[in-house]
This record gives structure tokens, sequence and C-alpha cells, in this order.
């Protein structure tokens, strides 16, 4: 659990570290370069894209040596680049991307009862740290077992009454962080992230946030309360 709160502790000044450079008045140079940034691809077809960054707004890549990368609309990816100029060509800025890789990209997932062995409800190795909500997804860093069999799942329990999902009279979506590792044994751990699009919610007058039950590990069952839009805002 140790290793898990380094690993998250890391990302966390990293995220604090592209703050700060985000809001840097004092210009560019070639050898500025940000800390790791979550973003997600916007494909423009063939394999032109721009990226929509959760710090940075959107961004050009002015890159011509990237012809190795194809983009898919939608898809999350930690990324570092050299910030170049603001306010490109109706972008919030134009930069010359020196890393980047693609994240597990996911969806919310409906939870039939009958469905319940299979998205498991093993502890999640992570922290509640390690859960973040940003510009349209809700993003989980933590350790999976190799050879990669832990599966970590976003899903909304089916009512049978209502098959899709329902925002319930406080506001707030109730949704679950599922794990399985479909293992038994014991097997060495890796860092990963996965990012959830909350594209299939649906945002009506009132919603307020997300309500979340996860189980995790060295913790167990918590409810973790994101929100997203304060009374009166919406």
């Amino acid at each position: 659990m140790k290793k898990i709160t380094c690993v998250l502790s890391m990302m966390c000044l990293a995220v604090c570290l592209a703050f700060q450079s985000c809001d840097d008045g004092d210009g560019y140079s070639l050898g500025d370069f940000t800390a790791p940034q979550l973003a997600t691809v916007r494909a423009l077809g063939g394999n032109a894209f721009y990226l929509d960054c959760d710090v940075w707004g959107t961004c050009w890549p002015v890159n011509t040596d990237m012809g190795w990368y194809v983009p898919i609309d939608g898809q999350r990816v930690v990324t570092v680049f050299n910030p170049l100029w603001d306010d490109y060509e109706g972008y919030d800025h134009a930069v010359k991307i020196l890393e980047i890789q693609n994240v597990l990209t996911k969806r919310v997932e409906l939870m039939a009862p009958q469905d319940e062995d299979k998205f498991g409800n093993e502890a999640v190795p992570t922290t509640a740290d390690g859960i973040t909500i940003g510009n349209g997804y809700l993003n989980v860093s933590f350790v999976g077992r190799l050879p990669f069999t832990t599966s970590v799942s976003l899903v909304y329990p089916q009512q049978a009454d209502a098959p899709e999902f329902v925002m319930g009279e406080d506001g707030y979506y109730d949704l679950e962080l599922r794990c399985n590792t479909q293992v038994d044994e014991e097997t060495p751990g890796s860092y990963s992230m996965v990012s959830y699009s909350l594209s299939a919610l649906s945002f009506p007058a009132g919603f307020r946030g997300i309500r979340l039950k996860v189980n995790l590990a060295g913790e167990g069952e918590k409810e973790l309360v994101y929100t997203l839009v304060q009374e009166g805002e919406y």
C-alpha cells in the first residue's frame, strides 16, 4: 500500500507542477516542458488531431514527425509537451509533443444483478486521491496484477424499473467502481491508469455530481462524493 501511495503522491506533485507551468506569464522557450498531462485526443481525419487537455485546454501539435501516431477520437492519453504559443489559430496553445502514451479508455457500464460476479467486488488497489474527475472523465490510478489480469470497471447498478442511467432526486448519480483480478494467486503489480468517459450520463437541470461506492485497498468500503456543480450554478 505504501508503494501505491508513493506513486499517487508523485502524480499529485506532477499535477501541481502542471498548474504552475500553466500560470507562467513570462512566455515559453524551447527548454520549457510540462509535467505529465492528462488529455483527450480529438481526431480531425487522417492523422490530424489536437489535444483537449484537462489543465491546458485545447492544444494544437506542431510536430511534423508524428506519422507513427494513429489518433482515435476520445482516446485518453498522458502527454508531455513543450508549449510554444498561446491563442494559436483558435486553440489555447500550440505545442510540440515530447511524449504521448495512450491510457486505457472505457465507458460507464450498466450492471444487471446477474452480472455482479463478472465485475467482482475485490479491493481496488488505489487510494481516494487516486480517483479524480476532469474534462468529462473519471480517472483511476491503480496497481494492476501482472500479466494484466486486473479489471477495474465503473458501473451503474441497473434498476428493474429503470434500465438506463437515472440521476437521484438529490442530483447525484450513484455509481460503483468494481474490481476483478480474475486470478487467485498473488502476482506482482504494475502501475496502471484507466479513464472512464461520463458521456453516457445525461446532465439535466438539478445535476450536482457523482456519488461513488468503492472498496479501497486497505480501507474497505467507501462512499466518495464528487460535487461537480454547486447548488444554483446550473
